[in-house]
C-alpha cells in the first residue's frame, strides 16, 4: 500500500486519512501538511482516519499526540475512526487510547461532539 495522507475539511473540523505507514520516516512530512491545513482552516475538530493504516511506531504516535494537544489548547476534541485490529491494537498498547477517543464512523464522531 502506497503512503500517503488525504486533509479534508468538514465544518469546524479536519479529517486527516492516514494509509499505509505512520512511522518516523513520514511524520515530519506529515506533520508539516497538518499544521499547514491546521493554520489555514483553524479547526475545532480533527478526526484522524487510519481505516487503511498499516504500520504504526512510536514517532506516528507522537505526531497524533501533538496535535491533540494542539486541538485541546484551543478547546477542542480529537478523535480516530477506522483502527484496523492491528492499529487497535498498537493504540491500546501506547496508552493512546486513554487520552483520544475511538469512533465507528465520522458521523458517530459529528453526532458525539455536536459538529
Amino acid at each position: 500500500m502506497e503512503n500517503k495522507i488525504k486533509i479534508s475539511k468538514f465544518d469546524d473540523g479536519l479529517v486527516i486519512k492516514i494509509s499505509g505507514d505512520l512511522d518516523s520516516y513520514k511524520t515530519l512530512s506529515y506533520k508539516t501538511k497538518i499544521l499547514q491545513a491546521m493554520e489555514k482552516n483553524e479547526p475545532l475538530f480533527l478526526l484522524f482516519d487510519l481505516k487503511d493504516l498499516t504500520f504504526l511506531d512510536s514517532a506516528g504516535i507522537g505526531l497524533i499526540l501533538g496535535r491533540y494537544n494542539d486541538i485541546k489548547r484551543v478547546g477542542g476534541q480529537v478523535g480516530l475512526v477506522g483502527l484496523s485490529s492491528y492499529a487497535a491494537k498498537i493504540v491500546k498498547i501506547s496508552g493512546l487510547s486513554s487520552v483520544i477517543k475511538t469512533y465507528k464512523s465520522v458521523a458517530q464522531f459529528k453526532k458525539e461532539v455536536r459538529v
